[in-house]
């Protein structure tokens, strides 16, 4: 059985309180769009009511998944005492089906962007829908099985998932706009660097993410060491990203990417000083 570590438990809480942040900070736009809509005034989703609804709600649901998420993280730092393992596996399983649905309400965006013809923007919004959401919400079923080796397949399948939706998130927005303006900008200044850095490190992190899961479906105890990787590199991604944002006049798009990933850098890293066993349990 894996300990984890304090340092590990900060991160998490760090990372929690980051994706909190992100989706306060993304309330007021979207409120802004729905305004517009309702007075009919022009706005870019005139017409689209639906899809700014199911951008609305599934913010509200990612909001309702943090502050669980953020409970349970208290709870398992409160002491035996604090923490009865029933409570923790159903603060858990709301947990994630609040993010998966989350996922799951991009598809009307990406069908919406579709409809006005085949982009990568569309599509983007389709597989994260898929690639996360749909295991997201099937794992928040399977915390509870009796067979705990069998629950950390679908572990792995809901890690690689959400990894492939990050890499969609922002590889595909990369395509979108070399369809749209081309390839030449992709060499020239801080735009090479932070299209080669977006291919280079969340590709690794996929391929590393792949590597844990497959471990962690045998109870290796390895696995830990290659989630830590995982997780680094998406870090160092996200960072880079945003330095060539600032760099570039462009932090709406860094923020539109999941830079709330940052402190993934120091939960790899702490993940990959913990100590584990040859099994997980």
């Amino acid at each position: 059985m894996v300990q984890l570590s304090r340092s590990v438990k900060i991160w998490v809480f760090a990372s929690l309180c980051s994706l909190l942040v992100w989706v306060i900070y993304m309330f007021p736009s979207n409120f802004q769009h729905l305004f517009n809509v309702i007075a009919g005034k022009q706005d870019f989703y005139a017409g689209n009511i639906g899809v700014l609804l199911s951008r609305l709600v599934g913010l509200w649901t990612r909001f309702g998944g943090v502050i669980l998420a953020l409970t349970g993280t208290f709870l398992v730092c409160g002491g035996d005492n604090l923490k009865p393992h029933s409570l923790i596996e159903r603060i858990a399983e709301a947990a994630l089906f609040l993010e998966g649905t989350y996922y799951v309400l991009l598809f009307p965006s990406g069908l919406w962007w579709l409809g006005l013809g085949l982009n990568f923007f569309g599509v983007s919004f389709l597989m994260q829908a898929v690639f996360a959401g749909v295991p997201l919400m099937l794992l928040s079923f399977k915390i509870r099985l009796a067979d705990k080796v069998k629950a950390l397949k679908w572990i792995g399948a809901a890690a690689v998932g959400y990894v492939a939706a990050l890499w969609f998130n922002v590889i595909f927005r990369w395509f979108d706009m070399i369809e749209v303006i081309g390839n030449t900008f992709l060499f020239k200044g801080v735009t090479a660097w932070g299209f080669l850095g977006s291919m280079i490190t969340l590709s690794v992190a996929m391929v590393f993410t792949v590597a844990g899961a497959y471990l962690l479906t045998e109870n290796s105890g390895e696995s830990i060491k290659w989630f830590g990787f995982s997780l680094v590199m998406t870090g160092i991604h996200y960072l880079i990203y945003l330095a060539y944002s600032l760099t570039s006049g462009n932090l709406d798009l860094a923020l539109a990417v999941d830079v709330w990933t940052l402190p993934f850098l120091g939960l790899g890293t702490s993940l990959l000083k913990t100590k584990t066993g040859k099994n997980l349990l």
